[in-house]
């Protein structure tokens, strides 16, 4: 195919594409300018426990092992909690990917709540605010993701205040609120930027499907304009008139100039978006397995680590049963991440030592040699970002294997917060960082990156804007076809 040819080709996919996604790309911009401030509806584990009472030390009079035997199931719990439901002291398993709860007074099972029950369950959260429905539900826009999948299905108290909270009815806990502010930030941010309509989220492998192929078709458009817009820049010998672009009318000058300075970010931006859901295995992060977590306790939470109850402090929210390198473990949990690790010797510690941990992070690659260390401020794996903060210190342990693990372990529970290894590499620098600019120098100064991603997203949204215009104008207005004694000349509306 000759040069002419091929430039004509990537013309009219360029031009054709932008038609089709220009508005889409327009949002993508402004969207992720809102994630950046905004984030996702959730309840942090801080405002969980901030909304528990103090827990009633005196009711307790059933043993983690004897609520779990009256609960029926086969195998041990993933996780164990003892915290307040209502009134009565409750253990809260999950269990074959389900959240369960079992009076801890009676060992008596958790039934269903009626909307009474649920909104005195909930009393803490809710105020003094007025109720203006309870409405159950399985997911609506605000629960689709799976990581709500273990708490299913919900009634949803709306406040009249515009708060919503959202109350599993497995285990009779609070596990989501949002208010008119979240949800309609959202609509313009996350929802938006990743396509997340419930209709179509909630079927996850055709909402993956179609944002690869909307991204990767993006990003074939940005190429060929990259490509087009070069071809047609004269420095050395300019247009008449001293021009180093052909086009005379604003929106396509602008155009061609955005295109210009801003192509390369919206190339990389669009790769790395693209790349971010890891198409045909590329880019995958590396994340712990459920494999791994229990190497590092040393085993499952079986009847040695429930068939005891530590001594609760009246500080105390929440109690969780652990194992770490085979030993049972009690964590006294109170408000200001504030915490108490319980032997069952009875002896009291804030958090797991790091010899301890490297002993058992052994297990982890067995026979193979490694550092442990304290890591006290952030590296290149291990950061906060506003939505996302990460606890210091934790444990970081580097192993001398062929994957170079890397290991970071939350001394205050004992798990593996992330790891990395060779093979994330491409996760790490092509989505996080080419993406969303996680660079060290732009971390340590929130301002910078929040400056940085503004200022090119604004680069980007007005390309967009321009090419929307120029396709708007392209399909309501007639095709002018190109005077004969022009031929060979590049027209002015040819973009």
């Amino acid at each position: 195919m000759s040069p002419a040819k091929l430039a004509r080709w990537l013309h009219l996919g360029h031009r054709w594409l932008g038609m089709g996604l220009g508005l889409m790309l327009l949002l993508w911009f402004g969207s992720g300018v809102v994630m950046l401030f905004v984030a996702r509806p959730q309840l942090t584990d801080a405002e969980r426990l901030a909304a528990l009472p103090a827990l009633a030390a005196e009711r307790v009079r059933v043993s983690p092992l004897a609520a779990w035997q009256a609960l029926g199931l086969t195998g041990w719990p993933e996780v164990v909690r003892l915290n307040m439901a209502g009134d009565r002291p409750a253990y809260r398993f999950l269990a074959q990917k389900h959240w369960s709860t079992v009076y801890a007074d009676d060992a008596s099972l958790f039934a269903t709540p009626d909307t009474a029950q649920a909104l005195h369950l909930a009393a803490a959260h809710l105020g003094d605010a007025g109720v203006a429905a309870v409405t159950p539900l399985a997911l609506d826009q605000w629960t689709v993701y799976r990581q709500f999948d273990a708490w299913r299905p919900f009634l949803r108290i709306e406040l009249a205040d515009g708060r919503d909270y959202y109350l599993s009815t497995g285990s009779g806990e609070v596990v989501l609120d949002t208010n008119r502010s979240e949800r309609a930030w959202n609509w313009i941010g996350s929802v938006v930027h990743w396509l997340y309509f419930t209709p179509l989220r909630q079927h996850g492998e055709l909402w993956r499907g179609l944002l690869l192929s909307i991204s990767f078709a993006a990003l074939l458009m940005a190429l060929a304009g990259l490509y087009l817009g070069w071809q047609r820049l004269r420095l050395r010998t300019p247009y008449p008139g001293g021009r180093r672009t052909p086009y005379r009318a604003a929106w396509k000058y602008w155009h061609h100039l955005l295109g210009l300075s801003g192509g390369i970010f919206v190339v990389t931006w669009l790769l790395s978006g693209w790349l971010s859901l890891a198409p045909l295995g590329l880019a995958r992060g590396v994340y712990p397995t459920p494999a791994e977590q229990q190497q590092l306790a040393g085993g499952e939470l079986s009847a040695d680590v429930l068939d005891w109850l530590p001594e609760i402090t009246p500080a105390t929210r929440e109690v969780d049963w652990l194992r770490f390198a085979g030993q049972p473990l009690a964590r006294l949990r109170q408000l200001d991440a504030e915490q108490v690790i319980v032997e069952r010797n009875g002896q009291h510690r804030r958090q797991l030592g790091l010899d301890e941990i490297a002993l058992a992070a052994a297990a982890l690659r067995p026979a193979t040699a490694y550092q442990a260390q304290w890591l006290n401020e952030p590296d290149s794996r291990y950061f906060s970002l506003r939505h996302q903060p990460r606890s210091f210190p934790v444990a970081r342990l580097d192993f001398a294997d062929s994957e170079r693990s890397v290991f970071y372990i939350d001394p205050l529970s004992g798990r593996i917060v992330t790891q990395a290894n060779r093979h994330d590499s491409a996760h790490r620098w092509l989505y996080l960082a080419l993406h969303r600019f996680d660079f060290a120098p732009l971390l340590a100064r929130a301002w910078r990156r929040d400056t940085l991603i503004i200022f090119l997203s604004l680069i980007g949204g007005a390309l967009c804007l321009s090419g929307c215009v120029l396709g708007w104008r392209r399909v309501v207005r007639p095709h002018r076809p190109v005077d004969a004694s022009n031929q060979g000349k590049i027209p002015d509306q040819d973009i």
